[in-house]
């Protein structure tokens, strides 16, 4: 039984030891799917030192240190290969691996002499495992509920809509806001800037444009002139190719104001990229932004939906 356990330890660390330096996630994939690939850090250096334990035991002290710097020196390591390979280099994968390993460490072999320490040292592993554990909760359950309400991309009531949100310039600032609203009770209040570039992008792909006939959203300018804002609409090819303007949907718009109730057809959107059509199903990029505003600017924006 102890030689299929060995034996089915060393087959998967054999099999998983490529995937640092080949596949996983890259800029363009979801929050959630870099937050899943982290678990093969801890899986991998858990499964490493289970194969140590099971070869022999390691008592606890001095001989833990040691292994913890030993597996802190290994990540940094991979992390520069990995930087070198055109991957990201990234300090959290290191703390993954150590806490793999500490989780081996402490699971990994019967209570000895130590053995209320070794039972508190385990109750720690759990604790520093718990945080990653309940963002990937979270993040599943955001994940299926902007998959239950599409054709609604985002109305901006509830608190998972507001995970889907990542900046445009390093000024900007948002903030649920009762102020105007379209739909519900909320809209997502955006501060634009006089940066050269500036607003709010959509983050995840949740679900087939192709079925519907137009992408609508609302915006409401408080001020008294319009403002001159871009909607840049892009499929996954677009963001893993070359990035070119005439290979995406990229349409300014002048926002009067008040309200501005924004349809743009589907296929306008499928037929942008000068050389191809849009892969309508495979939307990857949503951003409103503006580029070199004379000054500052709220707008609100609300309601984006299919129809």
């Amino acid at each position: 039984m102890k030689n299929l356990r060995l034996g089915a330890l060393l087959v998967g660390l054999v099999l998983i030891c490529p995937l640092f330096f080949v596949g996983g996630p890259d800029v363009y994939s979801s929050v959630l799917f870099n937050n899943l690939w982290n678990y093969g850090h801890v899986i991998f250096f858990a499964a490493a030192l289970l194969l140590a334990v099971l070869i022999r035991p390691i008592p606890f002290g001095r001989a833990w240190l040691w292994i913890v710097l030993a597996i802190f020196i290994l990540g940094v390591l991979i992390e520069l290969v990995q930087n070198v390979i055109g991957r990201d280099a990234s300090l959290s994968d290191i703390a993954h691996n150590i806490l793999g390993a500490f989780i081996a460490l402490c699971w990994g072999q019967r209570a000895t002499g130590s053995r209320y320490l070794l039972i508190g040292l385990r109750v720690l592993s759990v604790i520093l495992l718990a945080p990653m554990m309940w963002l990937s909760a979270q993040l599943i359950y955001s994940n299926w509920q902007m998959r239950t309400q599409f054709p609604l991309i985002n109305s901006f009531e509830t608190r998972y809509e507001l995970r889907q949100l990542a900046n445009i310039g390093a000024h900007v600032s948002w903030s649920k806001s009762s102020d105007y609203a379209s739909s519900g009770e909320f809209s997502l209040a955006v501060k634009l800037t006089a940066d050269p570039y500036s607003g709010i992008k959509w983050l995840g792909r949740y679900g087939d444009w192709s079925r519907y006939s137009f992408f609508a959203v609302d915006v409401y300018n408080p001020g008294e002139d319009a403002v001159q804002v871009v909607l840049k609409i892009a499929d996954l090819q677009h963001d893993r190719g070359s990035n070119a303007l005439d290979d995406r949907f990229n349409h300014r718009i002048s926002l009067n104001p008040g309200w501005n109730n924004l349809r743009v057809a589907i296929d306008e959107i499928r037929n942008a990229p000068a050389k191809r059509q849009m892969r309508i199903d495979e939307v990857n990029c949503l951003e409103i932004f503006a580029v070199n505003l004379p000054k500052p600017q709220v707008i609100y924006i609300d309601n984006l939906r299919l129809e």
